[in-house]
């Protein structure tokens, strides 16, 4: 009978390990963090306190970019990367004028908006045009660089059927598009007899589609166009110009810095700022931006041996993020699922549990991480993830585990239905009160079969953390956007990050399955003594 109760309570002792070897891991991932950031970013006594947070993509060459090294005109961001462009050196220089320390937030395009909005940062410096659309969500200061030649062109192939093209009128049937969120939408609509594509994510994206064939073409600006053509020898930027060219409404022609429509008094501080900068400068600035990093062809795998060279550092911090958040949130995810489990045995939390499962079972986690992350912040007044320490990898974290225990409730309930009825009625006929059924019968048998379901949960969180980037997490993903958007080696990029998301599931996989052959060994360990029905009155409760 004691071998009995050892065997009986042996589940525990093994869940409670696999439990806290997740957790032990996860610990030792932060450790490994964002140490060499903070000692970059570590405030010099001679610096103002004040900080004037900037947000930008850091994936715009040449208005902003993400790099690995640190150089005497970049600044550094989470994950121990540096944001460079012409949109940081305008940022310096307009937090100088303002006294005051410039921090800068790598923040997704489709996040920008929302994060001044909700007072994550004071201004947006990312190469964004002041839109009527945009005008009326946010107020915008005046133009800080103004494309006087060749504002807008297309970006085709060197030495194809389109690279001798001049005018509007000479791209009829080529399958052009152009950046999604943008207005270059309606400057694509003024090529004649085009095959108009749908918008794509960014400018990145549509470089690697245009090198395989798939589009034929891409409407850029100026300053990106020749940046592109830079970085990529076997690609060319068409300005079209004049009569012939795109026609431009005023606001088409500069980008400027928008500020929250409840701050007027920035917009005159930075405006007051930006009258110090003279044209020329700006002009410098950018052909500087231009040309930073200016590609000399080499092969294929130079290209990716350099990225790998360059950037490892970067890439390793992603990863190490990657698995910290995955490893977290499956833990808890886990735990949440099994609160779901118990609750759902009265009928009002079965009610309150199926709504939950529903509503994070069917929406994408891209947009509860969106809701989540920006909601709270237009919900509770003064609130902000980034006044809490790590406060957007904590949004992260709740993110996916909320998610996680959305699934992982459905896969413990089918765990529970799987098992013998009768054992509810032998249970009850013994004294046992539903409660005490559900804890010292029923789960420990559903944990048991679900196992295989938590480790291939945890394989799934870390792809799945990928779509955090867009509440501006340093993970694997975004770090590797960050790259690709800076040497517009898409491709080779992603063919690095493929290779480390395939190793970190590998891995895993190998791990978990052997935890499973163990916990699989040790429910089979022979007892010394038979089971009979007498030895079930060890289970009865005691009065």
């Amino acid at each position: 009978m004691i071998e009995q109760q050892e065997h009986r309570t042996n589940w525990k002792k093994q869940l409670v390990f696999f439990i806290f070897t997740l957790f032990v891991l996860a610990l030792v991932l932060t450790g490994c963090g964002d140490k060499d950031n903070e000692s970059a970013t570590t405030d010099d006594s001679s610096e103002p306190t004040e900080e004037f947070v900037v947000g930008m993509e850091g994936a715009y060459a040449p208005y902003n970019w993400t790099q690995a090294d640190y150089s005497d005109t970049a600044v550094p961001i989470d994950g121990g990367q540096y944001v460079d462009g012409y949109d940081v050196q305008i940022a310096r220089r307009i937090a100088d004028k303002l006294g005051k320390k410039l921090v800068i937030k790598k923040i997704a395009w489709e996040g920008l908006i929302l994060s001044l909005q909700t007072h994550q940062i004071d201004a947006i410096v990312a190469g964004m045009s002041p839109t009527p659309e945009r005008a009326e969500q946010i107020n915008f200061s005046d133009i800080y660089y103004i494309n006087t030649d060749a504002a807008f062109g297309v970006v085709v192939q060197k030495g194809g059927p389109l690279a001798d093209a001049s005018t509007i009128n000479d791209f009829s049937g080529a399958k052009i598009t152009s950046q999604v969120g943008t207005y270059h939408g309606a400057l694509l609509d003024q090529l004649v007899g085009v095959n108009r594509l749908e918008d794509m994510k960014d400018f990145p994206t549509m470089t690697i589609a245009l090198q395989s064939g798939e589009i034929d073409g891409f409407v850029a600006d100026n300053g990106t166009g020749r940046s592109i053509n830079a970085n990529n020898p076997d690609l060319v930027y068409l300005p079209l110009v004049g009569d012939e060219g795109f026609q431009l409404e005023p606001y088409m022609n500069g980008v400027a810095v928008g500020v929250n429509k409840d701050n007027p008094e920035l917009v005159t501080q930075i405006n007051d700022a930006l009258a110090t900068i003279s044209t020329d400068e700006r002009e410098e600035l950018m052909d500087a931006a231009v040309n930073y990093g200016a590609a000399t062809e080499t092969s294929f795998f130079k290209q990716v041996g350099e990225i790998l060279k360059n950037n490892y550092k970067s890439l390793v911090k992603g990863t190490w993020t990657t698995l910290f958040i995955s490893l977290t949130a499956t833990v808890i995810g886990f735990l949440i699922a099994l609160f779901v489990a118990i609750v759902r045995q009265s009928k009002v939390g079965d009610i309150i549990a199926r709504i939950y499962i529903t509503i994070f079972r069917g929406t994408p986690m891209m947009v509860q991480a969106m809701v989540i992350f920006y909601g709270a912040s237009m919900l509770f007044d003064g609130f902000q993830w980034s006044n809490l320490p790590y406060g957007n990898t904590v949004a992260g974290i709740i993110v996916v585990s909320i998610n996680t225990g959305a699934y992982m409730a459905e896969t413990i309930r089918s765990g529970i239905n799987g098992l013998d009825k009768g054992q509810f009625e032998a249970a009850q006929s013994l004294g046992f009160s539903k409660w005490q059924t559900m804890f010292t019968i029923i789960l420990p048998q559903a944990v048991r079969s679900v196992i295989p379901a938590l480790s291939n949960e945890l394989v799934v969180n870390v792809k799945d953390t990928s779509v955090l980037n867009i509440i501006a997490i340093t993970e694997l993903f975004f770090v590797s956007n960050g790259i690709a958007s800076s040497t517009y080696l898409v491709f080779q990029t992603f063919i690095i990050t493929s290779a480390i998301y395939l190793f970190l599931t590998i891995v895993l996989t190998a791990l978990l399955k052997q935890f499973e052959l163990f916990w699989d060994r040790s429910k089979q360990k022979p007892s010394s003594y038979p089971a009979s029905v007498s030895d079930n009155t060890q289970f009865a409760p005691k009065n």
